[in-house]
């Protein structure tokens, strides 16, 4: 974007370029409208879906049920003048005298002629015989033969004369006329002599009688028995047919007064009703068909969106002028902004609208005030250099004397690691020693003592005077007093190999295999004097002799710092305590040795902290905080395994050491052991 007439030194034409693909201000505005009418459009469909479809549905259902119920009361109102009019026959019957035949035919075609719903009247002797019958539909000449016909007709088999009912008055299920060949309903009634008044209802009647409501176009008015058969409708076409409801929507209305189904290809919204009358289960129900529920909504949700659709097009060409206007002031203010950025000040331009111009002028007085930041910024980076270069010379110096500080740090924990071993040897050479005496000074004992009883023996011997019992009890006394030197001489050996053994593993610190059954109980039996004297009891969890190929001098001494600091540490102040060191083997190349302690535990402050260099509880106390950092080295470094520890203030330790049976080849080093 340039233009011929702008100030040189604007900004050239290619370092716009990256811009090329980022859309205008008018195609930003233009694409949020749309996005704006399309939001509005699906707005309008979702509340049509999820809000006014759903009302419209349960309002529709109600003015349904409303109908159904209307329905079945018309209903129920006019099966019961059926009712009526025959018990008025029978009671009219029943005044007259015995073989009065025309009177008793007066009375059924009176019943027929004042019934808008009755076919026929008949009356039944106690045989099931017909014996009076009158009807409305039959006329002329022929009316005559066909009631002959009628008379004497046989019905004992039929559903009217065989019901168990029939002792009361009542309306029965549909059933095929003998009398009038068409399916019927009856009202039937005894009488005193034993007859059965018999006023057939022709459903045709019926459902001419439901057609004279007057109900919108599309809505369906059934009336159905329990097996779905449609008795009366609106119209009288599917009762004349004979039409059935499927059964599974019968027995969904009669679980439910109101649902949903789909019959014909046609999606309903039906309710229903029970007409209860007797014995006469019948059910009205009203369908509306799918499209006259939703169609008026439809209709609405429709002219929203048109109507909203042609607002937001207003709305849209009106933006398209207001845009335009905006980019060409935009345009020219990003060529102003362009040229302050050269360093020059622009023309004023007229920008159409004051935020724009106010923008305008917040550039140039931007442009202003940075040409002096710019000067300020240029003065503190020459300070700023300047005092780069005086802190670079403070560090140098600084550094210079932090690393003579870490070289005398370095030989000063060389020192105390050399004073940590030789106090170490010294301890051991000091248990050797008092554990030597003991098994030496038995021995000793007990030569003297031989030698004693020897002098006795050969004066005895001399004197003549020596029995058989006598020299046995003095043999026994000699074989006693050797084994007893014996046993102590093998305690002063296994002593003394042990210390050998470990003295040689620590000083030439060589890979070997060794058990690691025969290494813990060497380095036990030389802290013996110290847990002896502290009190503490070692118990080891007996297992089948594990070899392992490592470094004997290294394991030792983690095996020994570790229960050394249970028992300077974990038991510090305590009279006695329990060291229990176990061992397990998780994997085929792996072992586990964990040594627990039940005493005082680490405060959970300082358990992060036990493996650093110089960390101790006991500063001042004889603690050089190195023991447990140079285990943790030992482990991980020379042995090639893990360490890790548990604890719970009060309750005591227990560091797990996993180590590989294999331990990783390592260059020659030197262990170290500190308390």
């Amino acid at each position: 974007m340039s233009d011929p007439s702008a100030p040189t030194g604007t900004r050239p034409p290619e370092r716009l370029a990256w811009a090329a693909d980022i859309p205008s201000l008018r195609q930003l505005l233009l694409k949020r409208v749309a996005l704006v009418a399309l939001v509005q459009v699906v707005l309008a469909i979702l509340i049509a879906k999820y809000q006014l479809y759903p009302q419209v549905e349960a309002l529709q259902l109600q003015l349904n049920s409303t109908l159904a119920a209307n329905t079945a009361q018309t209903t129920r109102q006019a099966l019961n003048r059926p009712l009526a009019a025959v018990r008025a026959a029978q009671a009219r019957l029943d005044a007259l005298p015995a073989e009065s035949s025309p009177a008793t035919l007066a009375v059924l075609q009176q019943l027929v002629d004042t019934s808008d719903a009755a076919e026929s009247a008949y009356l039944l002797d106690p045989q099931g015989r017909v014996v009076a019958v009158a009807t409305g539909q039959l006329g002329g000449e022929s009316s005559h033969s066909r009631l002959e016909d009628r008379m004497g007709l046989d019905l004992s088999q039929s559903e009217v004369f065989r019901s168990q009912d029939k002792a009361y008055l009542r309306i029965s299920p549909i059933f095929l006329s003998a009398v009038t060949d068409q399916p019927m309903v009856a009202v039937t009634g005894p009488t005193l002599g034993g007859a059965l008044l018999v006023m057939e209802i022709s459903l045709s009647r019926l459902s001419q009688d439901k057609n004279s409501s007057s109900h919108p176009g599309g809505i369906q008015v059934l009336i159905v028995d329990n097996g779905g058969l449609i008795i009366a409708d609106q119209y009288g076409h599917k009762s004349q047919q004979s039409s059935m409801l499927p059964l599974e929507v019968l027995r969904s209305l009669q679980t439910d007064d109101n649902t949903v189904f789909t019959m014909d290809d046609t999606r309903w919204f039906a309710s229903s009703s029970p007409i209860a009358i007797g014995t006469l289960d019948w059910r009205v129900i009203v369908m509306r068909p799918e499209s006259m529920v939703y169609g008026p909504i439809t209709n609405i949700v429709v002219l929203t969106v048109a109507t909203t659709a042609m607002l937001l097009l207003i709305t849209l060409l009106v933006l398209v002028v207001f845009v335009r206007r905006i980019g060409r002031a935009t345009e020219a203010l990003g060529r102003n902004a362009q040229v302050l950025e050269a360093g020059e000040i622009p023309e004023y331009q007229d920008l159409a609208a004051r935020e724009l111009i106010e923008v305008d002028a917040s550039l140039r007085s931007m442009a202003h005030t940075l040409t002096q930041r710019e000067a300020a910024l240029k003065r503190s980076n020459e300070e700023l250099e300047k005092r780069v270069m005086d802190r670079t010379r403070h560090l140098q110096a600084a550094n210079a004397e932090l690393e003579h500080a870490l070289n005398q740090l370095e030989t000063t924990q060389a020192e105390l690691v050399q004073a940590g071993k030789m106090a170490a040897l010294g301890s051991m050479v000091a248990g050797v020693a008092h554990e030597l005496n003991t098994p030496m000074g038995n021995a000793r004992l007990t030569a003297t003592t031989l030698l004693s009883r020897a002098q006795q023996l050969r004066q005895v011997v001399q004197g003549g005077q020596v029995s058989r019992s006598d020299l046995n009890l003095r043999a026994m006394a000699f074989e006693e007093g050797a084994e007893l030197i014996d046993r102590s001489l093998d305690r002063a050996s296994e002593i003394v190999q042990a210390f050998k053994q470990v003295a040689v593993d620590q000083a030439s610190n060589r890979r070997r295999s060794f058990l690691l059954q025969d290494l813990l109980h060497e380095n036990q039996l030389l802290l013996s004097p110290r847990l002896n004297k502290a009190n503490i009891t070692v118990t080891t969890t007996p297992t089948d002799k594990l070899e392992m190929n490592s470094y004997p001098g290294d394991l030792g001494q983690v095996i020994t710092n570790l229960m050394e600091n249970a028992m300077v540490h974990g038991y510090a102040g305590l009279s006695s305590g329990v060291i229990d060191v176990g061992i397990a083997t998780p994997r085929a190349d792996w072992v586990s040795v964990t040594v627990r302690d039940y005493g005082r535990g680490i405060p959970k402050a300082s358990l992060g902290k036990v493996f650093d260099p110089f960390f101790t509880t006991r500063l001042g106390q004889g603690g050089s905080g190195l023991g447990l950092s140079i285990v943790y080295g030992m482990v991980t470094r020379t042995l090639g395994g893990r360490i890790s520890v548990q604890s719970e203030f009060g309750q005591g330790s227990c560091f797990t050491v996993d180590l590989p049976l294999h331990a990783p080849e390592q260059p020659s080093h030197m262990p170290a052991k500190v308390e």
